[in-house]
């Protein structure tokens, strides 16, 4: 993931809205990112990407949780979007048991 892309404003307001929709969209546009390469990284189906981004269904926090993992998003980004700034696995290996 390009690390410019990050810092896009249509990005950031997507995160700070916590609108997946869109983020999966400009991820797709920016990044070159198809549905399948979404799926494949973040090991939600691409039928279920779809529905995200057509807004037919909404994503739970464990779901936005393995997107932001997928795409690496960095730990600021995270933030905006209402997430802990590491990875949970990450998280669980530095502390044992979870982010202190």
């Amino acid at each position: 993931m390009p690390d410019r892309l990050w810092s896009r404003p249509d990005v950031v307001a997507a995160l700070e809205d916590r609108d997946i929709a869109s983020l999966l969209v400009l991820l797709r546009r920016h990044a070159g990112y198809s549905q399948n390469d979404l799926a494949g990284v973040t090991g939600i189906a691409q039928g279920r990407i779809s529905e995200y981004m057509r807004r037919r269904r909404l994503p739970t926090l464990d779901t936005i949780e393995r997107i932001a993992d997928g795409v690496d998003m960095p730990p600021q980004c995270r933030r905006l979007l209402g997430l802990a700034p590491e990875p949970r696995g990450l998280c669980r290996d530095r502390a044992g048991s979870g982010c202190a």
